[in-house]
């Protein structure tokens, strides 16, 4: 994976989704890189799209609106990068609705059960939260422990021992939120979630593609435009292969920090998160800032 000048990181996450730092603050940090551009990809909702495009405007930054999505493909999560799309498309709107919607459901029902078993700590109540957070359509695990740290209930330092016991997917309760919320991510076809965003006039690309290459052809016959190359933990062989899959296919070649590095969302992670990872060219953004292959 060779060295190259970043220009953009296009998949970031903030606290409109599952990351801390907020939109105008990762335009911050993406412009004191010495960044042209910046694309903002929050989990299943736009909600903080407004905020970094103003952010970039302000700095001379370029940007469109985006937004991953979370879907699977058989027994198989994948995610998808939206791109360009227009939110208020009627099916893009509710997929966009139902998207958020199982993450905040998750959360309230997770937050109720840590209370009734006393793993969570009391002081904060659900309607807290959601006060804390008044823009928000997507409410996870980070928004409810922002609002008990910003309370005094933990400290920053606490965040495994407020998580682990209380909204850990191995706590084996996932059917039983799903039985109560009666809505899942696994509702959600990786083939549906493509069409909706192509209907939305929108370009749809696969997310951090490990261990995804046997799926490539079923992807594209879907109507993926195109497949992330750089990615924190992607080795050198998804790189050669997605790389050769875009070249030969004429397709957009995405990258960003994710949740890693000095651009995911928290400060963490800085080393899963190489220079080389963490972002694509001008010219690969430019690609599809102007939409140059459709």
């Amino acid at each position: 994976m060779q060295e190259l000048k970043i220009f953009a990181s296009c998949h970031n996450h903030s606290n409109f989704s599952d990351a801390d730092y907020s939109p105008e603050k990762l335009v911050e940090i993406a412009h004191e890189l010495g960044h042209g551009g910046f694309i903002l990809t929050d989990h299943d909702t736009v909600k903080g799209t407004y905020f970094a495009n103003k952010a970039c405007r302000k700095l001379g930054m370029k940007s469109i609106l985006g937004c991953e999505f979370s879907t699977y493909h058989g027994k198989h999560g994948v995610h998808l990068l939206g791109f360009d799309f227009n939110p208020d498309n009627k099916e893009m709107a509710e997929l966009l609705a139902y998207g958020s919607g199982v993450q905040t459901s998750r959360s309230e029902v997770l937050f109720n059960m840590g209370i009734e078993r006393g793993t969570l700590r009391e002081g904060v109540t659900w309607q807290d939260v959601r006060d804390d957070f008044p823009y928000n359509d997507y409410l996870c695990v980070d928004q409810v422990f922002r609002s008990m740290v910003n309370r005094g209930i933990y400290t920053l330092e606490e965040y495994d021992d407020f998580r682990m016991p209380n909204f850990s997917y191995k706590l084996g309760l996932e059917d039983k939120v799903r039985e109560i919320t009666g809505m899942s991510y696994r509702d959600i076809s990786t083939e549906r979630a493509i069409k909706t965003i192509l209907a939305a006039g929108g370009v749809p690309i696969v997310a951090h593609p490990h261990g995804l290459m046997k799926y490539a052809e079923e992807f594209l016959d879907m109507g993926v435009m195109g497949f992330e190359t750089r990615f924190p933990f992607s080795d050198q062989q998804d790189f050669d292969f997605f790389e050769s899959v875009c070249r030969e296919r004429n397709l957009y070649k995405m990258g960003g920090s994710d949740h890693s590095g000095t651009l995911g969302g928290s400060g963490r992670d800085l080393e899963v998160c190489p220079y080389e990872k963490s972002g694509v060219t001008e010219e690969d953004f430019m690609k599809i800032y102007e939409r140059k292959l459709g």
